[in-house]
């Protein structure tokens, strides 16, 4: 597995199609980036939930909302997984991985390390963007409390991102080709944006999934409870979902 491993990494490296959606994601951070923050003051006073009556620089303020908004994961993960995963299955790669006498858990194992890695750094891309334009200043000038925040918020964030990530992974191991992909998790992420921004309540499913629970995990404030809990939210979807598509890819037929 190692082998396939190295030689799987090397082919996502060298995936054109991936670095010219890292290039577009670049561009389209920078001008929604430009557009979302460009017209705050220096110094904020009252902006979002644990700020109100406060006074906060901007450059905090950006990294606290870019770092809290799951908007580019949920749109990366389809992106992603129909081109590094479904594409495999479309050009037969992961039958001749089959047939090389791979085996199935082996192949899986490395197609989702390598999908997980790859939708996760094209995600982060927007905060990254975002902070170098309008975050340098507050992030070079640390104090003990703000570091210990924002490497909380960078440790946290991975696995949330992993859990909004499932159902697309499992739209491609359903579908295995592109385009069903595509679709079938655009209707899924759409639809389930839908649902809880519709949705009253304020219910253990609905609060810690990860499209809600990724803003609250990323406040100052929060408390221990509500990260435990959205990371065993979090870790519980991303189990189902390595296991879900492990059975559909070990029932699937593939000649």
């Amino acid at each position: 597995m190692l082998r396939m491993l190295c030689l799987e990494g090397k082919k996502t490296a060298q995936s054109l199609t991936l670095w010219v959606i890292f290039i577009i994601m670049i561009a389209i951070s920078f001008l929604y980036s430009k557009s979302a923050f460009a017209k705050f003051p220096e110094v904020l006073v009252g902006y979002g939930q644990q700020y109100t009556g406060q006074s906060i620089s901007r450059g905090e303020y950006v990294f606290y909302r870019t770092m809290g908004d799951a908007s580019f994961t949920a749109w990366m993960s389809v992106i992603a997984g129909a081109l590094l995963i479904g594409l495999d299955f479309q050009r037969r790669t992961i039958n001749n991985l089959i047939y090389a006498g791979h085996r199935r858990i082996s192949i899986l194992t490395v197609k989702l390390f390598y999908f997980y890695l790859s939708a996760i750094l094209l995600s982060a891309l927007y905060p990254i963007v975002a902070c170098l334009i309008y975050s340098t200043k507050w992030l070079s000038g640390l104090s003990k409390g703000d570091a210990s925040y924002v490497w909380h918020c960078i440790a946290y964030r991975p696995l949330i991102d992993m859990a909004m990530m499932s159902f697309s992974l499992i739209m491609v191991f359903l579908f295995k080709d592109v385009v069903r992909s595509l679709i079938g998790s655009l209707i899924i992420t759409v639809g389930l944006s839908m649902m809880l921004n519709a949705m009253s309540g304020t219910g253990f499913i609905a609060e810690y999934f990860p499209a809600r629970a990724i803003r609250a995990v990323m406040e100052r404030n929060v408390s221990a409870e509500t990260v435990k809990n959205a990371m065993l939210y979090s870790t519980a979807m991303v189990l189902i979902t390595c296991t879900t598509c492990y059975l559909l890819f070990r029932k699937a037929d593939l000649k």
